[in-house]
């Protein structure tokens, strides 16, 4: 019932990009910015924000059959990894603006006795983001991005085993471009401090047009573990 709902996401939503300006959290785009104003060579946001309108209408020009039957063949890879399994506290996101689809996850976490948790902006203005049991039906939450509509307690990413996480683009090191509002750095932060455990496992899940080998990323972008497309998964750390 629930990966029916999930599917009937409006492609039509305006996307989080074009309603957060890049000076959400601390501002760190912002000062780049005006720290290379008057340059000829561009910016890193400069470059992230071209990326985005590039790799975002890259995935947007699949026909609907091509990309379902993609993200059935990505979600599979995923599958079979040792994490998605009984037992475990895995987060994933609810598709919105042509991101693949996690309806055939969401089933088959519910067959395997998954523990499914989703993303849920709390505070748009300071970029929290809790992760609460994806338990029931779903309901538009902000920027229109579906979330669970009966919550119960959150749980820190901390203790999650895996998150799987939506992206715009992704480079060879497996740093991840998102959307601009920074809300999956600010809640992954803790990571970059620790120096053994980097725990959880976090997992993109994309298409292959997604790829770029653009210098792009700063120093809070998050870095996956690995990466899951149609063609398969690719482990970074």
């Amino acid at each position: 019932m629930l990966a029916g709902i999930i599917v009937q996401v409006r492609p039509e939503r305006k996307a989080l990009s074009a309603a957060v300006g890049p000076t959400c959290c601390s501002g760190r785009e912002q000062r780049s910015k005006t720290a290379h104003a008057g340059s000829a060579i561009p910016s890193r946001v400069q470059v992230k924000a071209a990326l985005r309108k590039q790799l975002r209408a890259a995935r947007r020009s699949m026909s609907a059959a091509e990309h379902q039957r993609r993200s059935v063949e990505a979600a599979a890879g995923i599958m079979r990894h040792r994490l998605f399994s009984a037992g475990k506290r895995v987060a994933l996101y609810l598709p919105f603006d042509g991101e693949m689809d996690t309806s055939a996850l969401i089933g088959a976490a519910g067959r395997r006795g998954v523990e499914l948790f989703a993303p849920v902006i709390a505070d748009r203005r300071h970029c929290r983001l809790r992760f609460y049991p994806l338990t029931g039906e779903t309901s538009p939450g902000a920027f229109g991005i579906p979330v669970p509509r009966l919550r119960g307690t959150p749980i820190s990413p901390r203790w999650l085993d895996l998150i799987i996480i939506p992206l715009v683009g992704v480079d060879r090191d497996g740093r991840r471009l998102g959307m601009g509002g920074g809300f999956y750095d600010r809640a992954l932060e803790f990571r970059r401090r620790r120096h053994y455990w980097k725990g959880p496992h976090l997992m993109g899940l994309a298409f292959e047009c997604q790829r770029t080998r653009a210098d792009f990323a700063d120093a809070w972008d998050v870095r996956l573990s690995s990466l899951a497309t149609e063609s398969g998964v690719e482990n970074f750390l």
